[in-house]
């Protein structure tokens, strides 16, 4: 393979992205590495997934099946106003007396009127950053998963998306048929990544990973013993620039993905879990504060860009590692063009 390093940004589209996590997500489905003990333990576990009971769509049936009106309900019922009737069904109002009327109108028990639907649970358990293949080789032996996402949330052009995606591709293809347990054939898929991942991170990328539990519900034409499997692991794979930061919208704090950051785990994390919600991500943080047209002021984050002396938030190390150039040779360029022996002015 020819590995080819990333080009310098050419646009503001190649700097600059809006991630959309449920859009973008690729699954893939995989047991654990644990084997049949850990199944076993999760099959086994008499942990109970949370309920809700609610009476407005069972009410709603009852009387479609008689045929009769929301007015006739209520007269049936005793029920003064049919806009009671109406919040009933829409799971408005649930108040006891009100469907004890309605449960006698219809000649049933109260808990003849309840549907009662599981809700899942999900809850991330850890955040990872991995920017090297030993750094890859480690977490993947450390951390057993039933269920793997990816997307990329970095700001690329076309052609490096298209290159990440194959990369992509060749370091998960055969992913979920790897059991650990397996010397053998682990260490061939460990050694079969090695080009590929590499040749990921010279495109300027990186891996961040967010650990999830959940409840994961299972199909009822299943015929399982259980409605659900509790502490299902999941693991999202996310490509995001070396140096990159993201904020939500622009009320929110401007984050580098920063393991160390609760607050930025927990903002990829809602991104991922809600399709509501997406992501400005930015290739590095010069980029997102010198952004000529916005006009808002950056609102740092504290744990990722923490206030300097002087009142900077980006430091020189960073600067350093962003443009490639040493603390001398940018003392030098600021001079030549502003006439100035420091940069200032990054707060």
């Amino acid at each position: 393979m020819t590995r080819t390093p990333r080009r310098s940004p050419s646009s503001v589209d190649e700097r600059v992205s809006f991630w959309h996590g449920c859009d973008s997500t690729v699954r893939f489905l995989t047991w654990s590495s644990y084997g049949d003990a850990f199944t076993m333990d999760v099959f086994h576990s008499e942990e109970q997934m949370k309920k809700e009971v609610t009476f407005g769509r069972k009410i709603r049936q009852l009387r479609e099946e008689r045929a009769w009106t929301q007015e006739h309900l209520a007269e049936v019922a005793g029920i003064e106003s049919v806009r009671t009737v109406q919040r009933v069904e829409g799971c408005e109002t649930q108040g006891a007396e009100t469907l004890r009327a309605i449960a006698a109108a219809f000649d049933v028990t109260v808990q003849d009127l309840q549907t009662v639907r599981a809700i899942p649970e999900s809850q991330r358990i850890g955040a990872w950053l991995v920017s090297d293949y030993r750094r890859f080789v480690d977490f993947e032996q450390a951390h057993h998963w039933n269920m793997s996402y990816r997307s990329v949330v970095a700001p690329l052009s076309e052609e490096d998306r298209q290159s990440v995606d194959d990369l992509l591709e060749q370091m998960f293809a055969d992913r979920e048929c790897i059991d650990r347990l397996d010397g053998e054939l682990w260490d061939c898929y460990l050694e079969h990544v090695r080009e590929p991942l590499e040749s990921l991170f010279e495109l300027g990328v990186v891996l961040f990973v967010l650990g999830e539990r959940r409840d994961l519900l299972l199909s009822s034409d299943l015929k399982p013993l259980k409605d659900h499997i509790p502490n299902w692991l999941a693991q999202h794979f996310m490509v995001v620039p070396k140096h990159g930061c993201f904020r939500l919208n622009s009320d929110d704090p401007l984050h580098r993905f920063n393991v160390d950051c609760k607050a930025a785990s927990d903002a990829l994390f809602l991104a991922v879990k809600n399709k509501e919600v997406g992501a400005h991500v930015y290739d590095n943080a010069l980029w997102a504060a010198m952004q000529p047209a916005t006009k808002e002021t950056v609102r740092w984050c504290e744990t990722c860009f923490p206030l300097l002396p002087g009142g900077a938030r980006i430091t020189f190390e960073y600067i350093e590692q962003v443009t490639g150039m040493s603390r001398y040779q940018l003392h030098a360029l600021c001079n030549a063009i502003t006439a100035q022996p420091v940069i200032e002015g990054l707060a």
